[in-house]
């Protein structure tokens, strides 16, 4: 909102991503003499994802030249900018420079000295855009090998978390029947997808069931899972097959998950071996970036008003003693004084009886 008496500077600023014509901006810089907080009027006013604060300001009394004012807009912080810091007067008077944190630094120049232009008021204004989130996928394979007299023992090293892993170990001291374990990379996950694929001389026995457990603590000697728990059905699918197992695993937090099935041998005591498939996906938030403009207020001083001009006043002359009380009245529609036209009725009509007594003795 613009005030009334005060209008918007054309001039002004706006950098996205926090880079302002390639130059790096720093908060203060080394060669300011002193450097004080401006005293300012902050408001704030958030609109979605915008950000509008309106600045006033007033330099301290002893703020100098190549000194350095500071002002904290920690409502702004993730923008980088720089721009002129203009005063009401629409001059000037240093440059500012807001940092990632919202810390705004002016360093002054000689027009600030000039007491008109000490004061100001300025609109920071600023927009987050996030970006839509984007989908990370991790996929990894594990191969394992069982061979006849094998017993489970510890793992060789840590075991890298961040992929798959998997091992096997006899049911029975026949060696008909080999356990397969497999182990997800650790979470969170918004969803993971196991196959497993038996080799040769052997079928999966769904009959016996397939585990889906997770836990998220692992024993650091031996490198296997502590505590693991069953994963509630409601975020587990599974399939089974004599050649093929497939499970799938929703919102996995920061876990490993755990699956267990077992395979029948055609010949006791044989090499067997086995192969899964790992592919684990989660959201993973869109980079926002904010972009900042500065822009000054000016303030307008209205035009004097033109004065109107006054006609210039007229005396009206007064009759002189001399003059007749009533002037002459000329026109065909003045009415004449009473005297005079009874006079001239009696000369007309004396005048036409001589003419008519004249023309009888003619």
């Amino acid at each position: 909102m613009i005030r009334v008496g005060s209008r918007l500077l054309a001039r002004s600023l706006v950098v996205t991503g926090g880079v302002v014509l390639g130059s790096t901006l720093l908060a203060v810089p080394a060669n300011a003499l002193t450097v004080v907080p401006l005293p300012a009027d902050v408001t704030v006013t958030r609109d979605g994802a915008e950000t509008v604060s309106d600045v006033r300001w007033e330099l301290p009394a002893d703020a100098a030249p190549g000194d350095v004012v500071t002002l904290s807009l920690p409502e702004h912080a993730g923008a980088v900018a720089g721009a002129d810091w203009i005063a009401s007067t629409g001059v000037s008077i240093g440059v500012v420079r807001i940092d990632a944190a919202g810390s705004a630094a002016i360093e002054l120049t000689a027009a600030a000295a000039d007491p008109a232009h000490r004061r100001g008021e300025v609109v920071v204004r600023s927009v987050l855009d996030q970006a839509p989130p984007t989908v990370e996928t991790v996929a990894s394979g594990a191969d394992a090998t069982l061979r006849p007299g094998e017993e489970p023992g510890p793992f060789y090293g840590a075991p890298d978390r961040s992929r798959g892993n998997k091992y096997g170990a006899w049911t029975d001291e026949t060696e008909t029947r080999a356990r397969w374990v497999l182990e997800s990379p650790r979470g969170p996950w918004d969803s993971l997808d196991v196959v497993d694929r038996p080799g040769p001389g052997q079928r999966v026995d769904c009959a016996a069931g397939v585990g889906v457990r997770a836990a998220g603590e692992t024993d650091p000697a031996t490198g296997y899972l502590v505590g693991a728990t069953d994963v509630p059905a409601e975020r587990v699918t599974v399939s089974c097959g004599d050649a093929e197992v497939s499970v799938h695993v929703e919102d996995i937090g920061d876990e490993i998950v755990q699956i267990t099935l077992e395979t029948i041998l055609d010949e006791a005591a044989t090499e067997v071996s086995n192969t899964g498939d790992f592919t684990a996906k989660r959201s993973v938030a869109g980079e926002s970036t904010r972009t900042l403009s500065l822009e000054p207020r000016l303030t307008v001083v209205p035009p004097p008003s033109p004065t109107p001009a006054v006609p210039p006043v007229i005396d009206t002359p007064t009759p002189g003693p001399n003059l007749p009380d009533r002037l002459a009245e000329t026109g065909t529609d003045a009415a004449l004084p009473l005297g005079l036209g009874a006079a001239l009725l009696v000369a007309g009509a004396a005048t036409a009886a001589h003419r008519r007594g004249n023309r009888r003795r003619a």
